[in-house]
């Protein structure tokens, strides 16, 4: 008896059927493959949608960084000292907490 033909026969008898793991289990699977077919899909293109839009701006960036080539060079020096300013902030104050706490 396919799962069709067992709800069909349950749903017409007046008492509960008995209780058949297995059949639950196959109702279970079935409902979270549509579920998970469907997430799926629309994650592929949402993180498509993404990739394509990343892919368009850093072409544009590339044109960009080829004719404005010194710009780029400021800005990855001023990055990289805001970066350096943060990091030793960070250190700094992850090596006065536990002097703070006695």
């Amino acid at each position: 008896m396919n799962a069709e033909a067992r709800l069909a026969a349950a749903l017409g008898q007046s008492a509960a059927p008995v209780r058949d793991p297995s059949f639950t289990l196959a109702v279970i699977r079935a409902a979270e493959s549509e579920r998970f077919r469907a997430d799926a899909a629309l994650s592929m293109l949402r993180w498509g949608g993404l990739a394509a839009a990343a892919a368009c701006l850093g072409l544009v960036l590339a044109g960009w960084a080829g004719v404005h080539w010194d710009e780029v060079q400021n800005g990855i020096l001023a990055a990289g000292g805001i970066f350096a300013l943060v990091a030793t902030a960070r250190l700094m104050t992850q090596r006065l907490a536990p002097a703070a706490v006695r």
